[in-house]
């Protein structure tokens, strides 16, 4: 029983923020915008539902996968609602699932290592979401012809990584470890953006 509320919080949360995505695109001015088309901000709430349910590898991929799932479908079936058409599984849709997949089994696992007393993992997993946001803001930099009017949105994401990681990681941010883990997991996500962006 315990287990079916966990994926039915899952499918739950995804949904309401995938409705929240599509809103937040709707009325969110330009330079807040970017809270509403990033896929860095999906990953939050799915990596600390993860996070604090603090189950075993298995569970962490799968609640943060149907999480996931959630916040594209969601999105996806709001969004023919509001427009008045049918929902399909088109191209779009397809793609964000299968991103859902991939990167809920990076951050599941994440979350479970994040969640260990110690191991060099561990770092790893306590850095994704600082790593994410900042990869996400240096990949808008590479292409920066496509998001040269929206100068201040990248700069944003870039401190909201750097500010993330400060706060994760407290006295211990200068240590070689943390700094490792966050300059390559970050390094891992640009070159994940990279391939994501050359199939939008």
């Amino acid at each position: 029983m315990k287990s079916a509320k966990r994926y039915i919080l899952a499918i739950v949360l995804g949904s309401v923020i995938g409705v929240l995505t599509l809103v937040g695109q709707k009325y969110l001015p330009m330079n807040l915008n970017f809270l509403a088309n990033s896929g860095a901000v999906w990953l939050i709430p799915a990596f600390l539902l993860s996070y604090f349910e603090k189950g075993n590898r298995i569970q962490s991929i799968a609640v943060t996968i149907v999480c996931l799932l959630g916040c594209v479908y969601g999105y996806y079936i709001f969004e023919s609602v509001l427009n008045h058409h049918a929902f399909a599984l088109d191209g779009g849709a397809l793609l964000w699932s299968g991103i859902a997949l991939a990167a809920g089994a990076v951050f599941g696992i994440g979350a479970f290592f994040a969640n260990q007393e110690s191991g060099r993992l561990k770092y790893f997993g306590m850095n994704l979401l600082p790593a994410v946001f900042t990869a996400e803001g240096l990949n808008n930099v590479i292409h920066i012809r496509d998001y040269g009017h929206m100068i201040p949105a990248v700069i944003m994401k870039i401190c909201i990584g750097v500010i993330l990681y400060l706060v994760i990681n407290g006295k211990d941010v200068v240590r070689p470890r943390n700094l490792t883990a966050y300059v390559v997991t970050t390094a891992l996500g640009v070159a994940a953006f990279a391939i994501v962006f050359g199939n939008m």
